[in-house]
């Protein structure tokens, strides 16, 4: 029981802290926009939200190619090891919840792009999405690093 108390603690810890820290340094950065009068260019912003969807959607398709691998040579014996030690449910979790977490970017960002308006809200969006992708992308690349130890042993 205590191991899997440990895990839930970590899978909350990889669920929860993009999402604070985005916020939080998104309410910064805005206030810090908002404090300078800094003007938004609402056509600008548009096109580098429609870059993002594209790069949002290229790492969806990493991640669920990496999870899908994962998946598919559950068997293995590195699989194996990795599910006594409690890692692996883990890591799944990590990659299905970073790869939900771009297709509501991707959704926010397309209805963003149909209405054509950017304001300082959607600025707090794309700062806190920017945020929550590179966080959550380097948790999973810092999980498959080790998982590459792990197999190299």
């Amino acid at each position: 029981m205590k191991k899997d108390k440990k895990h839930l603690w970590r899978r909350c810890f990889l669920f929860w802290f993009s999402i604070v820290f985005g916020v939080m340094v998104s309410l910064i950065i805005c206030r810090q926009i908002t404090k300078i009068h800094f003007v938004i260019d609402a056509i600008n912003m548009i096109d580098v939200s429609k870059v993002m969807i594209g790069v949002w959607g290229t790492l969806l398709g990493f991640i669920i190619t990496a999870e899908s691998i994962l998946i598919a040579f559950s068997n293995g014996s590195f699989t194996q090891e990795f599910k006594k030690t409690g890692h692996y449910m883990t890591v799944i979790f990590q990659y299905t919840q970073t790869s939900v977490k771009l297709l509501v970017y991707i959704l926010v960002f397309v209805c963003i792009i149909v209405i054509n308006a950017f304001d300082l809200f959607q600025m707090f969006l794309f700062i806190c999405f920017s945020l929550m992708t590179f966080i959550d992308v380097f948790i999973s690349f810092i999980i498959l690093v080790l998982m590459l130890r792990m197999a190299d042993s």
